[in-house]
């Protein structure tokens, strides 16, 4: 991770994170919370509003449940990114909602069938 200059963009909370990779995934808090049910689904619901903030062990479930590696979800990097650009890319796809993320995957998938 390269490190922060002024004009790097601000690193988001955690809470901000996990909504936006649930919001990813199409899940709402209550849909996470049914996913561990080992935790009480207003702890989850205090991590997904910044009241509270997850436990290692939670984290790494979490990252599992979203379907995030722990590093995006600490870091606050896009996954796999190899370059500026890939990161780019990523952090605009997960911006978009899930039905115009599905359009542009089947739009990318036709692309590269031909």
């Amino acid at each position: 991770m390269n490190p922060l200059t002024p004009d790097s963009p601000p690193v988001r909370p955690l809470h901000t994170r996990l909504q936006d990779a649930a919001s990813a995934q199409g899940m709402s808090v209550t849909d996470v919370a049914r996913k561990m049910p080992e935790v009480a689904r207003s702890t989850v619901g205090h991590w997904f509003t910044g009241e509270r903030k997850p436990q290692l062990d939670h984290l790494l479930k979490l990252a599992k449940v979203l379907q995030i590696s722990a590093a995006a979800l600490v870091a606050d990097e896009p996954d796999y990114a190899q370059t500026a650009e890939e990161k780019l890319h990523l952090t605009m796809m997960r911006e978009l909602s899930p039905e115009m993320r599905q359009a542009i995957l089947a739009m990318m998938k036709a692309q590269s069938a031909s």
